[in-house]
């Protein structure tokens, strides 16, 4: 298929991007700043776009498929104006030129933040939406729009927890390798409850090429972590473990309930495979032990 993956100057950008050129898709891969990921893709069949997702009209289409994962997250800097107009003026402009080229797929990278103020001990694609920051409005406002286009273009969206890999960064997980490796103590609340809350971006590589390979009809979501849950302190003492570093570990107050994540509609209907959590945070740690050693 010719297919068109938003981001790719991101960590799960450039992955998804260069997985699915490697399956034998012809892929753009449309980015707006130069980051240290291109290079993976400068030496792959991807062919590489600067352009703003506003723009989309003027890309070089039709693309029989869009993966949607370029966007604006907060951070230092960035105002809510920011993320208003990337994620959801973009998002918009992008899926008008989606069906203008009579696209027959689109997967959008959703994000748990869409559920806002979470209450329940396990959230599914059922949990409520309560108050959600800025950042989590746009994206439940891109399912909307996607929503809205369903009778006209099949749409799937990707809720994601921190997603790991070579090279992730801001996202629990990733900041806790990052004070290990640095020697620093680990602060967390909720030590003894259980954790899933992450998945691997080669778990959403497959999961994307077996979407782009089936036919569906209409809109639907899906939380996606991993299999099985340990305690919150087991999985930093097991990603210490893995790193060959002390676990220092001091306990904060929390500020929210802890909760874990069920992927059962995304394993039964879509054929997701997420590996096991405690399998996930050793493959985190070789590759982030790997990349240290690269230096």
């Amino acid at each position: 298929m010719r297919v068109l993956v938003t981001g790719s100057s991101g960590f799960s950008g450039s992955y998804i991007a260069g997985t699915l050129a490697g399956a034998g898709h012809e892929v753009t891969g449309l980015f707006r700043r130069e980051t240290a990921f291109l290079a993976r893709l400068r030496a792959s069949a991807v062919r590489l776009l600067q352009s703003d997702l506003t723009r989309a009209a003027a890309l070089p289409g039709p693309f029989e498929a869009v993966v949607h994962i370029g966007a604006t997250s907060p951070a230092p800097g960035v105002t809510a104006a920011a993320i208003v107009r990337d994620n959801v003026a973009g998002t918009s402009a992008l899926l008008d030129a989606a069906a203008g080229w009579g696209c027959r797929a689109f997967v959008f990278f959703s994000s748990l933040s869409l559920y806002g103020e979470i209450s329940r001990s396990v959230v599914d694609e059922a949990c409520p939406v309560v108050n959600p920051d800025v950042y989590g409005a746009t994206k439940l406002i891109g399912e909307m729009l996607l929503a809205e286009r369903a009778q006209t273009m099949p749409a799937l969206a990707l809720r994601l927890p921190g997603v790991v890999g070579p090279g992730a960064h801001r996202n629990w997980l990733s900041g806790v390798a990052a004070a290990l490796m640095a020697g620093e103590k680990v602060r967390a609340f909720h030590l003894d409850s259980q954790f899933n809350n992450a998945a691997h971006v080669e778990d959403i590589a497959r999961l994307v090429q077996l979407v782009l390979q089936r036919g569906w009809t209409g809109f639907g979501s899906v939380v996606l972590g991993a299999r099985g849950t340990m305690t919150v302190r087991a999985a930093i003492e097991r990603l210490a473990a893995g790193l060959g570093r002390p676990a220092r570990i001091e306990a904060v107050p929390a500020s929210k309930p802890s909760f874990i994540l069920s992927s059962t509609h995304a394993i039964d209907r879509w054929g997701y495979d997420p590996m096991q959590i405690d399998a996930l945070i050793d493959r985190y740690a070789c590759e982030t032990a790997n990349a240290d050693s690269g230096r």
